[in-house]
Protein backbone atom coordinates (compact mmCIF):
# COMPACT_ATOMS: atom_id res chain seq x y z
CA UNK A 1 0.00 0.00 0.00
CA UNK A 2 1.01 3.51 -1.25
CA UNK A 3 -0.10 6.28 1.65
CA UNK A 4 0.17 10.03 0.08
CA UNK A 5 1.29 12.98 3.15
CA UNK A 6 1.02 16.14 2.29
CA UNK A 7 4.18 17.92 3.04
CA UNK A 8 2.94 19.98 5.92
CA UNK A 9 1.76 16.36 7.69
CA UNK A 10 5.26 14.44 6.15
CA UNK A 11 7.54 17.45 8.50
CA UNK A 12 4.85 16.79 11.83
CA UNK A 13 5.64 13.52 12.02
CA UNK A 14 8.88 14.13 11.09
CA UNK A 15 9.60 16.61 13.93
CA UNK A 16 7.74 13.80 16.13
CA UNK A 17 10.41 11.06 14.99
CA UNK A 18 13.08 13.78 16.77
CA UNK A 19 11.10 14.63 20.08
CA UNK A 20 11.88 10.44 20.55
CA UNK A 21 14.69 10.43 19.43
CA UNK A 22 14.26 8.31 16.64
CA UNK A 23 15.55 10.87 13.89
CA UNK A 24 18.90 13.14 13.58
CA UNK A 25 18.41 17.27 12.99
CA UNK A 26 19.96 16.46 9.59
CA UNK A 27 16.87 14.01 8.30
CA UNK A 28 14.44 16.42 9.79
CA UNK A 29 16.27 19.31 8.32
CA UNK A 30 16.27 17.26 4.98
CA UNK A 31 12.20 16.44 5.34
CA UNK A 32 11.60 20.24 4.97
CA UNK A 33 13.52 20.33 1.84
CA UNK A 34 11.92 17.63 -0.23
CA UNK A 35 9.76 19.22 -2.87
CA UNK A 36 6.00 18.61 -2.61
CA UNK A 37 4.40 15.35 -4.44
CA UNK A 38 3.29 16.41 -8.11
CA UNK A 39 -0.24 15.45 -8.97
CA UNK A 40 -0.79 11.07 -9.48
CA UNK A 41 2.25 10.63 -7.92
CA UNK A 42 2.88 8.38 -4.82
CA UNK A 43 5.13 8.00 -2.07
CA UNK A 44 7.95 5.12 -2.98
CA UNK A 45 7.15 1.92 -1.27
CA UNK A 46 8.93 1.11 2.22
CA UNK A 47 11.39 -1.00 0.37
CA UNK A 48 14.44 -0.73 2.76
CA UNK A 49 13.76 -3.36 5.55
CA UNK A 50 11.05 -6.08 4.37
CA UNK A 51 8.95 -6.67 7.37
CA UNK A 52 9.29 -9.47 9.61
CA UNK A 53 7.21 -12.10 9.68
CA UNK A 54 4.20 -12.45 11.91
CA UNK A 55 3.48 -14.98 14.59
CA UNK A 56 -0.47 -13.94 14.60
CA UNK A 57 -0.57 -14.12 11.10
CA UNK A 58 0.57 -17.71 10.11
CA UNK A 59 0.89 -19.28 13.22
CA UNK A 60 1.60 -22.93 13.50
CA UNK A 61 -1.47 -25.05 13.32
CA UNK A 62 -2.48 -25.37 16.73
CA UNK A 63 -0.63 -23.32 18.53
CA UNK A 64 -1.78 -20.15 20.95
CA UNK A 65 -2.21 -16.55 18.36
CA UNK A 66 -2.08 -13.85 20.91
CA UNK A 67 0.68 -10.51 20.11
CA UNK A 68 4.20 -12.00 19.88
CA UNK A 69 3.49 -14.66 22.12
CA UNK A 70 1.92 -17.53 20.41
CA UNK A 71 3.71 -20.64 18.85
CA UNK A 72 6.88 -20.02 17.70
CA UNK A 73 7.68 -15.98 17.31
CA UNK A 74 10.62 -15.00 15.03
CA UNK A 75 11.13 -11.77 16.94
CA UNK A 76 11.00 -11.61 20.99
CA UNK A 77 9.07 -14.72 22.93
CA UNK A 78 6.37 -12.97 24.99
CA UNK A 79 7.20 -12.63 28.77
CA UNK A 80 6.00 -15.72 30.92
CA UNK A 81 4.10 -14.30 33.90
CA UNK A 82 5.16 -15.25 37.57
CA UNK A 83 2.07 -16.81 39.05
CA UNK A 84 1.34 -13.87 41.39
CA UNK A 85 0.52 -11.26 38.53
CA UNK A 86 -2.24 -13.84 37.62
CA UNK A 87 -4.44 -12.42 40.51
CA UNK A 88 -4.36 -9.31 39.67
CA UNK A 89 -7.44 -7.22 39.34
CA UNK A 90 -9.25 -6.86 36.40
CA UNK A 91 -8.16 -4.14 33.18
CA UNK A 92 -10.32 -1.35 33.60
CA UNK A 93 -10.23 1.36 30.92
CA UNK A 94 -9.98 4.20 33.16
CA UNK A 95 -6.52 3.28 34.53
CA UNK A 96 -4.07 2.95 31.72
CA UNK A 97 -2.73 6.10 30.79
CA UNK A 98 -0.60 6.91 27.39
CA UNK A 99 2.15 8.24 26.03
CA UNK A 100 2.15 8.49 21.96
CA UNK A 101 5.47 5.65 21.41
CA UNK A 102 7.05 6.03 18.11
CA UNK A 103 9.91 3.82 16.49
CA UNK A 104 11.33 3.15 13.01
CA UNK A 105 13.76 3.46 10.74
CA UNK A 106 16.16 6.69 11.24
CA UNK A 107 18.16 6.51 7.64
CA UNK A 108 15.01 6.01 5.87
CA UNK A 109 12.53 8.22 7.60
CA UNK A 110 10.01 5.06 8.03
CA UNK A 111 8.12 4.50 11.27
CA UNK A 112 4.94 3.84 13.26
CA UNK A 113 3.45 5.91 15.54
CA UNK A 114 0.39 4.49 18.15
CA UNK A 115 -0.82 5.75 21.74
CA UNK A 116 0.60 2.90 24.09
CA UNK A 117 0.17 2.31 27.71
CA UNK A 118 2.95 4.58 28.87
CA UNK A 119 4.47 2.11 31.41
CA UNK A 120 4.32 -0.59 29.35
CA UNK A 121 7.91 -1.78 28.39
CA UNK A 122 8.21 -1.25 24.38
CA UNK A 123 10.30 -3.50 22.01
CA UNK A 124 10.63 -3.19 18.92
CA UNK A 125 10.61 -5.97 16.40
CA UNK A 126 10.84 -4.38 13.01
CA UNK A 127 10.81 -0.84 11.28
CA UNK A 128 7.03 -1.24 11.16
CA UNK A 129 6.22 -3.45 14.79
CA UNK A 130 6.53 -3.71 18.19
CA UNK A 131 5.00 -4.93 21.23
CA UNK A 132 4.49 -3.57 24.33
CA UNK A 133 3.91 -6.11 27.60
CA UNK A 134 1.94 -4.34 30.96
CA UNK A 135 4.91 -4.49 34.47
CA UNK A 136 2.95 -7.13 35.75
CA UNK A 137 3.48 -9.22 32.41
CA UNK A 138 -0.11 -10.28 32.05
CA UNK A 139 -1.24 -7.90 29.26
CA UNK A 140 -0.13 -6.99 25.85
CA UNK A 141 -0.18 -4.85 23.33
CA UNK A 142 1.29 -5.59 19.22
CA UNK A 143 1.09 -3.19 16.49
CA UNK A 144 2.26 -4.58 12.92
CA UNK A 145 2.14 -1.73 10.53
CA UNK A 146 2.46 -3.82 7.40
CA UNK A 147 -0.03 -6.34 6.53
CA UNK A 148 1.16 -8.98 4.45
CA UNK A 149 -0.67 -8.99 0.96
CA UNK A 150 -2.87 -6.97 2.60
CA UNK A 151 -5.99 -8.87 2.40
CA UNK A 152 -9.67 -7.26 2.36
CA UNK A 153 -11.02 -7.57 5.52
CA UNK A 154 -13.02 -10.25 5.37
CA UNK A 155 -10.27 -12.89 3.77
CA UNK A 156 -7.64 -11.62 6.43
CA UNK A 157 -10.48 -12.43 9.46
CA UNK A 158 -11.34 -15.78 7.39
CA UNK A 159 -7.64 -16.63 6.96
CA UNK A 160 -6.61 -15.81 10.51
CA UNK A 161 -9.99 -17.84 11.88
CA UNK A 162 -9.35 -21.27 9.84
CA UNK A 163 -5.84 -21.60 11.62
CA UNK A 164 -7.28 -20.42 14.99
CA UNK A 165 -10.02 -23.68 14.84
CA UNK A 166 -7.01 -25.82 15.33
CA UNK A 167 -5.72 -24.00 18.83
CA UNK A 168 -6.54 -25.59 22.27
CA UNK A 169 -9.56 -24.38 23.36
CA UNK A 170 -10.43 -21.65 21.00
CA UNK A 171 -13.61 -20.25 20.93
CA UNK A 172 -14.43 -16.86 19.10
CA UNK A 173 -16.57 -14.24 21.51
CA UNK A 174 -17.03 -12.03 18.43
CA UNK A 175 -16.28 -10.62 14.79
CA UNK A 176 -17.32 -7.73 14.71
CA UNK A 177 -17.36 -4.89 11.60
CA UNK A 178 -16.45 -0.90 12.89
CA UNK A 179 -15.25 2.43 11.69
CA UNK A 180 -12.89 4.92 13.61
CA UNK A 181 -12.19 7.72 13.27
CA UNK A 182 -8.01 8.71 12.65
CA UNK A 183 -6.93 10.97 14.89
CA UNK A 184 -3.26 11.39 13.92
CA UNK A 185 -2.09 15.04 12.01
CA UNK A 186 -0.23 11.98 9.81
CA UNK A 187 -4.09 10.62 8.57
CA UNK A 188 -6.18 14.05 9.29
CA UNK A 189 -9.65 13.43 7.71
CA UNK A 190 -9.61 9.47 7.54
CA UNK A 191 -11.95 6.92 8.71
CA UNK A 192 -10.46 3.99 9.17
CA UNK A 193 -12.61 0.76 8.75
CA UNK A 194 -11.62 -2.82 10.68
CA UNK A 195 -12.67 -6.22 11.28
CA UNK A 196 -12.12 -7.44 14.88
CA UNK A 197 -11.84 -10.61 15.90
CA UNK A 198 -12.26 -11.59 20.01
CA UNK A 199 -11.92 -15.10 21.41
CA UNK A 200 -10.04 -17.43 23.54
CA UNK A 201 -7.35 -20.04 24.06
CA UNK A 202 -6.11 -22.18 25.94
CA UNK A 203 -2.40 -21.56 27.16
CA UNK A 204 -0.97 -24.92 28.45
CA UNK A 205 1.48 -22.10 31.41
CA UNK A 206 -1.28 -19.40 31.86
CA UNK A 207 -4.93 -20.57 31.32
CA UNK A 208 -7.43 -19.21 29.31
CA UNK A 209 -6.23 -16.06 27.41
CA UNK A 210 -8.57 -13.71 25.60
CA UNK A 211 -7.20 -12.05 22.35
CA UNK A 212 -8.38 -9.02 20.62
CA UNK A 213 -7.02 -8.99 16.96
CA UNK A 214 -8.08 -6.31 14.81
CA UNK A 215 -7.25 -5.65 11.25
CA UNK A 216 -7.84 -1.91 9.99
CA UNK A 217 -8.26 -0.74 6.48
CA UNK A 218 -6.43 2.94 5.42
CA UNK A 219 -8.49 5.72 3.48
CA UNK A 220 -9.44 3.93 0.03
CA UNK A 221 -6.51 1.18 0.00
CA UNK A 222 -8.44 -2.14 -0.78
CA UNK A 223 -7.06 -4.24 1.73
CA UNK A 224 -6.11 -4.42 5.67
CA UNK A 225 -3.32 -1.98 5.54
CA UNK A 226 -1.95 -2.72 9.56
CA UNK A 227 -3.00 -4.73 12.39
CA UNK A 228 -3.36 -4.28 16.51
CA UNK A 229 -4.10 -6.63 18.52
CA UNK A 230 -4.19 -6.98 22.60
CA UNK A 231 -4.14 -9.71 25.12
CA UNK A 232 -4.69 -10.83 28.51
CA UNK A 233 -7.15 -12.96 30.77
CA UNK A 234 -10.72 -13.06 29.77
CA UNK A 235 -11.58 -10.32 32.72
CA UNK A 236 -9.58 -7.66 30.73
CA UNK A 237 -11.76 -7.34 27.62
CA UNK A 238 -12.96 -3.98 28.66
CA UNK A 239 -9.15 -2.67 28.99
CA UNK A 240 -8.05 -4.09 26.23
CA UNK A 241 -10.55 -2.99 23.98
CA UNK A 242 -10.08 0.75 25.22
CA UNK A 243 -6.41 0.34 24.56
CA UNK A 244 -7.53 -1.03 20.95
CA UNK A 245 -9.76 2.00 20.43
CA UNK A 246 -6.81 4.45 21.51
CA UNK A 247 -4.29 2.80 19.45
CA UNK A 248 -6.31 2.92 16.10
CA UNK A 249 -7.40 6.12 16.53
CA UNK A 250 -4.03 7.60 16.57
CA UNK A 251 -1.75 5.60 14.38
CA UNK A 252 0.19 7.11 11.90
CA UNK A 253 2.77 5.28 9.12
CA UNK A 254 5.27 7.15 7.19
CA UNK A 255 5.68 6.86 4.24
Amino acid sequence: MKIHLTPAAAVTAAVAFLAVGGLTTAAVAASHQKPAPQAGSSSPAPTQIPPVSDPTQTPTPGSPTEPAGPGTPTQTPAPVPTSSPAKAPALAAGQVKYVHRIWGDPKTELGVGVWAPSDWRMVKLSTFEAQFTSPNKLWLLRVNGIVTDELPLETAANKKLAVLHGTPGFKLISRATGTTKATSEVFTGMTFRHTTLTYTYTDPTRGTRLVVDRFVVIGGSPGAGFEISTAGRPEDLAGLNAITTKATENYFRLP
